[in-house]
């Protein structure tokens, strides 16, 4: 079954603006739509969650756009896969 919906935590350099980031992932070949969210800020990165939906998604293609424009990916948060995306909230974590 193909991978239809990925949520990436990556970290890229202070100067790369999210909308370019957002831009790169939604022109990669199987991508039907890519958000990308602000989580941390500090003097030289920035820490974005990026989720990518589409047909066929292809997590190598992806890695290496990321890293083309400087960022590298963290870690895989979420994966779905199928022939329905299934809705998922997160669950609250009291403190």
């Amino acid at each position: 079954m193909p991978v239809r919906r990925l949520v990436i935590d990556v970290l890229i350099p202070h100067n790369l603006s999210i909308l370019h980031l957002a831009e790169k992932m939604a022109e990669i070949e199987g991508v039907d739509g890519a958000n990308v969210h602000v989580l941390e800020v500090d003097e030289r990165t920035k820490t974005v969650e990026v989720t990518i939906e589409g047909g066929s998604l292809s997590f190598d293609a992806i890695k290496e756009v990321t890293e083309e424009l400087g960022g590298s990916v963290h870690s895989v948060d979420m994966v779905s896969a199928g022939s329905k995306l299934i809705e998922h909230e997160a669950a609250e974590q009291e403190v």
